[in-house]
């Protein structure tokens, strides 16, 4: 009798405080890389997809600068990689640059599916699973990150991420 009651009340709280859909977009992910050709027309949910993979093939170049742009550049980005913490821009920026010295080390992403969910006009939710193989090693990681970006005038940035991964 209390889980029902508790169970209720909670399916109450779920609904009444969810996120409004907007205008002219669909419940749900507007974007997912599994779904097939988007449409011609660019929606927010593709421009933030395009940023990811912009991200993906600037880490597949070796390249922590152009990797880094589509992160919000301000000491409030939060990114946590499995139970480590990044506070800021600068913070992540050192992190890579004092961690891959040597460039090739970063290996080759690739992404295994991409979500992407419009929260509000200038904020989306991300999800994407990937794996990362190293040159000359059988090494493998796997993980996935989700991301909340932020709607800026010089387009979306990344605000906050976290990512679970596991050696392989």
């Amino acid at each position: 009798m209390w889980c029902g009651k508790v169970g209720r009340l909670l399916l109450i709280v779920l609904v009444w405080f969810r996120p409004p859909l907007m205008a002219n977009e669909p419940a749900g992910w507007v974007f997912d890389s599994l779904a097939g050709t988007p449409d011609a027309t660019q929606s927010d949910g593709q421009k933030v997809y395009e940023v990811l993979l912009r991200m993906l093939d600037r880490w597949n170049a070796h390249d922590i600068e152009g990797h880094l742009e589509v992160y919000w550049k301000s000491p409030e980005l939060l990114v946590v990689v499995d139970s480590e913490q990044f506070n800021g821009w600068q913070q992540l920026h050192d992190s890579y640059t004092n961690g891959y010295p040597d460039r090739n080390s970063m290996g080759y992403i690739s992404p295994a599916r991409i979500q992407v969910k419009l929260l509000k006009p200038d904020i989306a939710l991300a999800l994407t699973w990937w794996s990362i193989t190293f040159p000359n090693s059988k090494h493998k990681v796997v993980g996935n990150t989700t991301m909340n970006l932020q709607k800026f005038g010089d387009g979306w940035k990344i605000v906050a991420a976290h990512s679970s991964t596991t050696d392989m």
